[in-house]
């Protein structure tokens, strides 16, 4: 997980901290905002040493936030935000004449907020070792206790044996006196009974004192462990890069199942010792004892049935089809040889769903065939288990046959599956139940997209409302929550989440209120922004991955701001980005200034043609054609000034071996004329150009064969770039003056035949 995002995942008292970090070294956070993966992805302490470069990073940063700034303008939306042109001035004022200062300050900053992630992240394992530590206290508390209980068993064998040669050699005396002798050995006696009396209380305290500890035990691994488990389980099912292992819990289940089970023990041993003697306040204290070890262990027992693996079909997490076949699995998270129980588990889809049935129209499914159980396999590694597989639901038909209109849509009804144990311990039988998370049932595979939209809205909102009628009053979630899970959707398939820069474009198109909330309605139902979000999930997937991965798709940035990114660029500065209008689809935009003007151009977006080429070789071959037939690729640099050939060099298509005598060629993807097309004055503008370009070019064909005779400045395979790219400015222009009258810049001018 990136830095940042990982700092933005911190709680509030945390997030205090960075920002007192900033505050103390006196640097924009903003900044670290805008440009958090770039900012992250230098090494600020070389830059420290060199002047130069930290100069261009300076600049660089700079630019970011100016172009950031821009993009604001252009979505009148600078009242948001601070004051990003005073930020800019300040900085300029502080580092211009010093930014190796800067480049100081930058890695003073990530160390401090490397410490606040490490902390954070030391205080959970800190609470984890708390945890670890009762329970080792725990433990020694009940051995000392077994101790104190063996002693008195030893010390009551001793007082039964000195009782009953007391006796004997009282009867003996048949009646006559009792010898002072044995009247102090009777008084010993006595003594000794107070002293074990004493021993079986103090005992039944250390028990009690025990129990506490065991409570506080019970409650951080059911109400605090196991609930941030179920939660961590909820958030990798829609995509979070979280840890799910249920080791940890298992170890702590299993010890505090064992300690009270211990204890059950002791208390019941106390009531053997109790024969011998008159009951005393013991009796009560050992029952209230009794009754709140019990009262533990059944709180843990019905707590430690688990779903390892939430319902899977081959769509995602959560998403069942009918007639599809599907698979969960449960735990049993206490298992140990003393308790030597094999349980069966059956599962029960929508248990308990009375309020259903208010819900006109609320589908019913069943099991095919019904009643599905299992009795738990004894799994060395992973304790009691039971894995279902090829379970399959079908949908249970109304008796009547009008059909019955419903109130929610298909892909809004929440259903589960309840996992249902019988659990049978000595005079007691008890049922252990746990649920699936919310789960959809489609019976089409273009239902896909909706029930994933209802899988996440019930994720963020699970809180909130009861889960299974969620969608009859659909609540609201805030922008940061959902801004989390959408990069989470491109982090699971990509391994690249989304940066600032592209959650504050998506923002704008989930984000009407000002309260920075955001509506179902907004997410799917009415807008369907969710369904687009999908397309372009698709797109990616199918073909865009290592490109998209590598972070050469800017993205999510609408036509006007890359117009206001790209017109201060150099000539053939072009960015990717996904379609606004055409779902599932991606175009590029590029700058032209041959006309002297910038005039920033889109292509219409690619779909279909990506099953076909891969769009590096799209950008590789694609040309503009003029009106007098002449071809040239308009893409040189990729944003912000990456050459073309470097950004995407690795992923061409290597060329054919020639094995059968054809002329190889190239698949071709060209424009007629850009968009938008040019005025009459810039089209003469265009043709004077092109003109001159013919002119020099053909200038330079004599130059190149006066320069060497053996080239051949008709052979496609000449490479003029290879034949020009080593010579310096001015030999170059000695050599071809004309090329300064060819229209546009010369820097990044590219010859393609």
């Amino acid at each position: 997980m990136a830095q940042w995002q990982e700092l933005k995942n911190l709680d509030s008292e945390h997030q205090n901290q960075v920002i007192q970090v900033y505050v103390h070294q006196q640097f924009p956070l903003e900044f670290r905002g805008i440009a958090s993966a770039w900012i992250e992805a230098q090494d600020w302490k070389s830059v420290a040493e060199d002047e130069g470069l930290a100069r261009a990073r300076y600049d660089e940063l700079l630019d970011m936030v100016e172009e950031h700034y821009s993009r604001l303008v252009q979505q009148n939306n600078i009242l948001g935000g601070p004051n990003y042109l005073q930020l800019v001035n300040d900085a300029r004022a502080r580092f211009q004449a010093n930014p190796v200062y800067m480049a100081r300050i930058i890695s003073r900053c990530l160390s401090e907020e490397r410490k606040i992630i490490t902390s954070t992240r030391a205080n959970l394992q800190e609470c984890q070792i708390e945890l670890d530590d009762s329970i080792i206290e725990l433990q020694k508390k009940i051995q000392m206790a077994d101790l104190k209980i063996k002693s008195i068993d030893e010390q009551l064998g001793k007082h039964d044996s000195f009782l009953k040669e007391w006796q004997d050699e009282v009867e003996q005396l048949n009646g006559s006196p009792v010898s002072l002798q044995l009247q102090m050995r009777k008084i010993d006696l006595d003594r000794m009974l107070e002293a074990l009396n004493q021993a079986r209380l103090d005992v039944c305290n250390l028990i009690g004192n025990t129990l506490k500890l065991a409570e506080q035990v019970v409650s951080r691994v059911v109400d605090e462990e196991l609930r941030s488990w179920k939660l961590r389980q909820q958030q990798a099912c829609i995509g979070a890069p979280i840890d799910t292992s249920l080791h940890k819990l298992q170890n702590w289940f299993m010890a505090a199942a064992l300690a009270l089970d211990k204890q059950l023990q002791q208390l019941r041993k106390l009531p053997e010792l109790d024969l011998q003697f008159p009951p005393s306040d013991l009796l009560s204290l050992r029952t209230q004892c009794e009754q709140t070890a019990h009262c533990l262990f059944i709180k843990l027992l019905k707590n430690a049935l688990v779903v390892e693996k939430q319902p899977n079909s081959a769509q995602r997490p959560l998403i069942l089809k009918t007639n599809v076949r599907f698979s969960v699995k449960t735990r049993f998270l206490v298992n140990h040889s003393s308790f030597n129980w094999m349980p069966k588990v059956t599962l029960i889809f929508d248990k308990d769903f009375d309020e259903i049935g208010a819900v006109n129209g609320f589908r019913k499914f069943n099991f095919n065939p019904k009643g599905v159980s299992k009795t738990m396999d004894a799994d060395e590694r992973t304790g009691l288990v039971a894995q279902f597989e090829r379970l399959v639901l079908v949908e249970e038909k109304y008796k009547s046959k009008r059909q019955t209109e419903s109130l929610l849509a298909v892909t809004e009804e929440l259903h589960s599956i309840t996992c249902v144990m019988e659990l049978k311990l000595p005079g007691l039988t008890l049922d252990v139940e746990t649920s699936t998370l919310p789960l959809v049932v489609i019976s089409s595979t273009a239902q896909g997209h909706g029930a994933w939209a209802s899988i996440l809205w019930s994720a963020m909102a699970a809180d909130l409302q009861p889960k299974n009628l969620l969608f009859l009053t659909p609540p609201t979630v805030t922008w940061p929550q959902l801004s989390e899970v959408l990069s989470w959707q491109f982090q699971a398939m990509s391994e690249r989440g989304l940066d600032e820069q592209q959650l504050a474009m998506l923002k704008d198109k989930f984000v009407d209120e000002t309260d920075g909330l955001v509506s179902w309605n907004k997410f799917y139902k009415c807008d369907a922004t969710w369904v687009w979000i999908e397309g372009i999930l698709s797109l990616i997937k199918n073909h865009l991955l290592s490109i998209w991965r590598d972070g050469h798709i800017m993205g999510f940035i609408s036509r006007d701001s890359a117009i206001v990114l790209l017109k201060d660029k150099p000539h053939g500065t072009f960015l990717l980005r996904f379609s606004e209008t055409k779902e599932g689809a991606i175009t590029f935009s590029w700058v032209d200034h041959s006309t002297g003007a910038a005039r920033v151009h889109a292509v219409e977006p690619y779909k279909k043609e990506l099953s076909i080429s891969n769009l590096a070789d799209i950008l590789r071959h694609y040309r503009l054609t003029d009106p007098s037939s002449r071809s040239v690729n308009p893409l040189l640099y990729l944003y912000p000034d990456t050459p073309r050939d470097e950004a995407f060099g690795t992923y061409y298509t290597k060329p054919a071996e020639n094995t059968d005598g054809y002329v190889l060629r190239n698949s071709g993807h060209w424009s007629v004329h850009p968009t938008p097309p040019p005025s009459p004055e810039e089209n003469r503008s265009m043709e004077s150009s092109l003109n001159n370009m013919d002119s020099g070019m053909n200038n330079m064909d004599t130059s190149l064969s006066n320069m060497d005779p053996s080239i051949n400045t008709m052979d496609p395979n000449i490479n003029i770039n290879s034949i020009i790219g080593n010579m310096d400015f001015d030999t170059t222009m000695e050599l071809f003056p004309e090329l300064s009258d060819m229209g546009g810049p010369l820097h990044g001018f590219r010859l393609d035949y």
